[in-house]
C-alpha cells in the first residue's frame, strides 16, 4: 500500500511539474513578442509616464509588475512587465488590479517606479 501511494504522489508531482512549465512557456512567449517590438535605440528620455493595470506585486523584492499601455517616450509597445521600485513606500495601499498612473525613471538600461497612484474608479 506505501509502495503504491508513492507511486501516486510521483505521478501527481510530474502532472502538476508538467502544467507548470506549459504556464511558463506561454508566460514567456507573451512578453517576447513585445519585447521584438520596442525599439532597438536607446532612449534619450530618463523619465517617462506610463498608466496601467497592476498584476503582481513582490514587497520582498520590491517589484511591481504592470500591464502597462504603451509609453511612447520610450519607445515601448503595450506589454506586462515587472519593475523595481525606488522605495518600497510605494506599494503602500495597491492591490492587484488596480489601474494606475505611473512614473519610471531611467536606471542604466533599466527603468524603476519612482512614483504610481491608483486611479479613481
Amino acid at each position: 500500500m506505501l509502495k503504491f501511494m508513492k507511486i501516486i504522489a510521483v505521478v501527481i508531482t510530474v502532472v502538476a511539474l508538467s502544467a507548470c512549465s506549459k504556464n511558463e512557456a506561454s508566460e514567456q512567449k507573451k512578453t517576447e513578442a513585445p519585447m521584438e517590438q520596442m525599439s532597438k535605440e536607446p532612449s534619450k528620455a530618463k523619465t517617462a509616464q506610463g498608466v496601467g493595470v497592476i498584476t503582481a506585486i513582490d514587497t520582498k523584492e520590491n517589484i511591481l509588475t504592470l500591464n502597462h499601455e504603451a509609453i511612447p517616450a520610450i519607445k515601448w509597445p503595450a506589454m506586462t512587465m515587472g519593475f523595481k521600485v525606488a522605495d518600497p513606500v510605494l506599494l503602500s495601499g495597491l492591490t492587484v488590479g488596480d489601474k494606475v498612473d505611473f512614473e519610471l525613471k531611467a536606471e542604466g538600461e533599466n527603468y524603476i517606479v519612482i512614483t504610481v497612484k491608483a486611479k479613481n474608479l
